[in-house]
Formats: structure tokens, sequence, C-alpha cells
């Protein structure tokens, strides 16, 4: 009864305007309903989506500790392979410090001078003549209990340096004994 009464009291153009928000607003419900259900769907799809991204990345997980223990593994064994081998290198051909010293005293001839004194002239000329020969690095001089010691830094052979020695100064010596790289001399 409400709705004749309102049908007889609204005009034409109002009843238009009642239907048309009528319909709007059923086609609004009918909306709202089907996006609650599409948004249910959607929901429960994002879920197994999330679902399987979280599978794949604890799978990830595992591979990448995998990897990081076999690159530890990796690492510790060539480490462990160069250690080995500097041992081996070592011990077929010795320490590097011992092979330079055991080469650099190949390359020392000692010339010593027995009974002599510090400051005797000779002892001088023949330092400096040892000096100014081809191939001699360096002459170092000790003094002890009067015999003097020269240490010729050459790879040149004691007999080769003697004869490069002027024989005027040659003759102030007399050769006790003479090796590869040593000469024994005393004042003539």
């Amino acid at each position: 009864m409400l709705f004749m009464y309102i049908s007889i009291t609204l005009n034409l153009k109002e009843m238009k305007t009642i239907r048309k928000t009528i319909l709007v607003l059923t086609i609004l419900t009918c909306y709202a309903v089907t996006s609650q259900e599409s948004s249910g769907r959607k929901r429960a799809k994002e879920k197994k989506v999330t679902e399987k991204i979280d599978r794949a990345s604890d799978k990830v997980n595992n591979v990448n500790k995998t990897i990081n223990a076999s690159t530890d593994s990796i690492t510790t064994t060539v480490e462990d392979t160069k250690r080995t081998l500097k041992e081996l290198k070592t011990t077929i051909f010795g320490e590097k410090k011992n092979r330079k010293k055991t080469e650099k005293n190949i390359e020392f001839v000692t010339v010593d001078i027995s009974n002599i004194a510090y400051s005797n002239e000779n002892a001088i000329k023949l330092q400096d003549q040892l000096t100014k020969i081809k191939g001699v690095k360096k002459v170092s001089k000790r003094f002890v209990n009067q015999n003097i010691t020269f240490t010729v830094d050459s790879k040149e052979s004691a007999d080769l340096l003697w004869e490069q020695i002027s024989s005027e100064l040659q003759k102030a010596f007399i050769i006790k004994e003479m090796g590869d790289k040593n000469i024994l001399l005393s004042l003539n």
C-alpha cells in the first residue's frame, strides 16, 4: 500500500529517476558481490603464488649454502695444495735464503796475507788494484792477529784475479797456496 501511495503522489519524472537509481544500486550491488568473489579468488591465487615463491626461495637458499660450502672446501684444498707444493719445493731445492747464500759464497774470492802490518804499503796497493779489476764488485778488508784477509766479490777465479795484478806488485808477495776461490800469500 505504501508503494501505491508513493506512485500516486510522485509524478512520472520522479518515477523514472527512482527506477534509474534502483537500477544503478542493483548494478553496484552485483559488481560488489562479483568483486568480492574475484578478490577471494585473487587472494587464493596470490597465496598459492606466494607459497611457490617461498618454496623457490628456500631452494635457492639451500643451493647457495651448498655452493658456499663447496667454495670453502675448494679454497681450503687449493691453499693446502700450495702449502704442500711449497714444502716439496723447499725439500727438493732447499730454502731460498740458503740457496742465495750458497751462490754468493761461490762468487767470493779470499786473499789472505799472513804476518803483515795493517798499514803495509804493498797490502794497500793490492787492495787498490783488486778494486780496479773488471768484474770485481767490492773488496772488503779484515785484519786479525797480523793477518789481512781481502774478500773479493767476483765471479772470476783466484788465478784470473792474480794474473791481473801488476807484475811489480806480484813480486812483493810469495804465493803459498792457491785454490779456485782462495789465495794464501806472504811478504817476499
